[in-house]
């Protein structure tokens, strides 16, 4: 027998999806609804409020992962802001690719050589490529917000401290996760609306979920399981 009450479950909070997963399966999420031609209204009603809590979501990750890097000793070494500093580029690519295709000038001055450059890069090089995505990032401020430009200029400036190892603890760990919590249920209920307006928008046809969610990137155990919450079964 069905069990309607499930329809009304956060299908989303789970604690076995990674907040790293959640944030990769909605940037699929998105990409497909906008690769979709001929969106009808309602579906495409969901695209900016979709977007607006995956931005909010994105922007605490990054700020809890800044703060689980200096946490430690009190001091990120050049190691750690070399990781961060891959993983913060990584991670917002997706934000510039998202308003200026792959192809195009405004991306190529961000991603001159493509993501993997950033990704292999050496100590030596990031204060460079920091240059190089601080001006694009001022320059397209307008498409991408003021924000992306912040958190660039913020990035060099942690790297460069760490770089002369004068970088101290900041801010509450604690509180960023709170605040990822927080913009986490908001993506969480989202996802759910869209979910369920899909489907009664395809109702009878079940194959068409893949053409808007691709479940895996939620059911690897393997991969990003950093922030997974382990519940230990009652004695």
């Amino acid at each position: 027998m069905i069990n309607i009450q499930r329809l009304f479950q956060n299908h989303f909070a789970s604690v076995e999806i990674s907040a790293e997963e959640l944030r990769q399966f909605t940037e699929d999420h998105l990409g497909k609804l906008k690769a979709l031609p001929a969106l009808p209204v309602n579906l495409t009603a969901l695209l900016a409020p979709t977007q607006s809590a995956f931005d909010a979501f994105d922007e605490k990750i990054s700020a809890r992962t800044t703060l689980q890097a200096t946490q430690s000793g009190g001091t990120i070494t050049k190691d750690e802001a070399l990781q961060l500093f891959r993983t913060t580029v990584r991670q917002r690519e997706g934000r510039v690719k998202d308003k200026f295709d792959k192809g195009s000038g405004p991306y190529a001055e961000f991603f001159p050589q493509g993501i993997m450059e950033y990704s292999r890069a050496r100590l030596g090089q990031v204060a460079g490529l920091l240059e190089r995505l601080i001006a694009a990032a001022g320059k397209y401020q307008a498409q991408l917000g003021p924000e992306l430009l912040a958190e660039f200029t913020t990035l060099k400036t942690t790297f460069a401290k760490a770089r002369d190892g004068q970088v101290d603890t900041k801010g509450d760990l604690a509180q960023a996760r709170a605040n990822l919590a927080a913009t986490r249920t908001d993506l969480e209920l989202q996802l759910g609306k869209n979910l369920l307006t899909i489907a009664l928008h395809h109702l009878g046809h079940p194959e068409r979920a893949v053409d808007y969610f691709n479940q895996s990137l939620l059911e690897d155990p393997t991969r990003n399981n950093e922030d997974k919450v382990v519940v230990k079964p009652k004695s």
